[in-house]
């Protein structure tokens, strides 16, 4: 009778080689969703870095040359340190990093070609837009090169920079902590507690400029800006404690009050008011000069109509194309080692070609899921991408599109946050593109935010209108939308109540 324990080595070895093979799967999916959410500018500079990093990679000076190398080295077997030949070791296929698939390359494959015929055949009075953009930092680069200046931890690095990524448009921090302790720990293999993401939050992030960055609500942001402040006055103290003590009285304009609760006088409290007010409630600008003239911004996209058909193309051409450097490859393939020292130094170089390969795989499948996110965000706004009028937008949120491309909800915010696209009427950020139905109807929100903007500007300064006659205002133009609707997007549109806008 065999013994028990051979019976069981094998079960062992399996299992150990799938958790070998798991373990390398996981690595290349954090990987890959880091190269996912950077910008374009970024992913250039990342990529030089890792080519700086490990010899076996080089830059390709021309892409037809590289592409017909990398047929013949197809071909070419591999030998292990003794020069015995060896089946070539397939890359991490889709199914290792994805629970489902997620492509389908020969539709892509199809519809790339079927478009870009219509578009060379398009006729010649057509305008056409160039791909070519005129680099500048955005705020988020400037973000991530003031991290980088900063003494802390690799671990401190990496959630001080995961933080930072989920900043919103003007800057604030919203996110549940207890729920940024979860991603951190599931997606990215990082175990922490509250306590000590709020401390990189302060500590870090905070930091940042421009002062009242990663604030989680506004009298966190003003507070931080005064703090900051370089020469601190008697009345930059003053401001401080209303602020901190009277944050309620001082919101709804109870300046009586906070004034016999301080002791102090009228005149001493207009001095407190005028430095609150030069405050920045945003210390972002979500509509900056950059963003409305498109043209100071590299896009990641190109989309463009031709005969009422949509042309999706990724901007990757001026993106470095890596591949690996032959010469490091030679010794691999020399049959005859001479020392023990020969097969270690051929043993290290391996372990750098295999890093290597592991990297321009992660990048094909990187643009992989580029294109099929944006694809998928382009099929939801068809009518919006032929006119380019705002009214057009349907209503479209994040979880929708994440469920389609079968990608964490997190990643596809910091990709719409991070990515532009170039179409025929300008250059628009992807985050634009989203928004959410009112009560459940082919409405956008941007629609009904961008009419109560109007009717709030128009409105008497003497006599503000009321969250009730802005729903009445809104329901005669045809929107059907209710006072609790009317009072959510004002808050998110940062319009004070009614009797907060009024002027004397």
């Amino acid at each position: 009778m065999t013994p028990l324990f051979f019976k069981k080595m094998p079960t062992k070895q399996t299992l150990q080689q799938k958790i070998e093979q798991k373990q390398i799967a996981t690595q290349q999916t954090i990987r890959l969703m880091q190269l996912v959410e950077m910008p374009y500018l970024s992913l250039e500079q990342e990529i030089l870095k890792e080519v700086d990093e490990n010899p076996a990679l080089e830059i390709v000076s021309d892409p037809v040359e590289d592409d017909y190398a990398q047929q013949e080295e197809a071909a070419e077997p591999e030998y292990d340190e003794n020069g015995v030949p060896f089946e070539v070791s397939e890359p991490l296929n889709n199914d290792e990093i994805f629970n489902e698939e997620y492509y389908n390359e020969e539709e892509m494959d199809d519809f790339m070609t079927e478009r870009t015929l219509q578009r060379l055949n398009a006729p010649e009075d057509r305008p056409r837009r160039d791909s070519v953009g005129v680099y500048q930092e955005s705020i988020r680069e400037q973000w991530m090169l003031q991290l980088g200046e900063m003494v802390m931890t690799d671990e401190e690095s990496k959630i001080a920079c995961y933080l930072m990524g989920n900043l919103d448009d003007d800057g604030y921090f919203t996110l549940d902590m207890q729920a940024v302790t979860n991603e951190l720990l599931y997606n990215h293999n990082i175990d922490t507690t509250v306590a000590e993401v709020e401390r990189i939050l302060v500590q870090y992030v905070q930091e940042l400029d421009p002062p009242g960055t990663g604030a989680r609500n506004l009298q966190e942001c003003l507070l931080i800006q005064l703090r900051r402040q370089s020469k601190p006055t008697e009345i930059t103290r003053l401001a401080i404690l209303i602020l901190e003590q009277y944050f309620d009285l001082f919101t709804k304009k109870h300046y009586a009050k906070i004034m016999s609760l301080l002791g102090i006088h009228d005149d001493v409290m207009q001095q407190v008011l005028k430095m609150i007010r030069s405050l920045d409630p945003k210390p972002v600008d979500s509509d900056t000069d950059l963003e409305k003239s498109g043209s100071h911004i590299t896009p990641d996209f190109i989309i463009t109509a031709v005969d009422d058909k949509l042309t999706l193309t990724l901007n990757n051409q001026y993106i470095p194309k890596v591949r690996i450097n032959k010469e490091i490859v030679q010794p691999l393939q020399n049959r005859k080692l001479m020392s023990r020292k020969e097969a270690d130094a051929v043993q290290f170089l391996k372990d750098y070609v295999e890093k290597g390969e592991l990297f321009i795989n992660t990048l094909s499948l990187r643009e992989k899921i580029m294109y099929n996110t944006m694809y998928a965000i382009m099929q939801h706004q068809l009518d919006y991408f032929l006119t380019g009028d705002d009214s057009q937008l349907k209503p479209m949120v994040l979880k929708t599109i994440a469920a389609e491309v079968k990608l964490d909800v997190s990643t596809i915010s910091r990709f719409s946050n991070s990515k532009y696209v170039q179409t025929d009427f300008g250059i628009i950020p992807v985050k634009h593109l989203f928004s959410e139905a009112v009560n459940d109807d082919e409405v956008s929100s941007k629609e009904i935010k961008s009419i109560l903007t109007q009717l709030v500007q128009h409105e008497s300064k003497q006599k503000p209108l009321s969250d009730e006659a802005l729903c009445a205002a809104l329901q005669e133009k045809g929107y059907a939308v209710a006072r609790r609707t009317v009072a959510k997007y004002r808050d998110q549109l940062n319009i004070p109540v009614a009797r907060l806008r009024k002027e004397l």
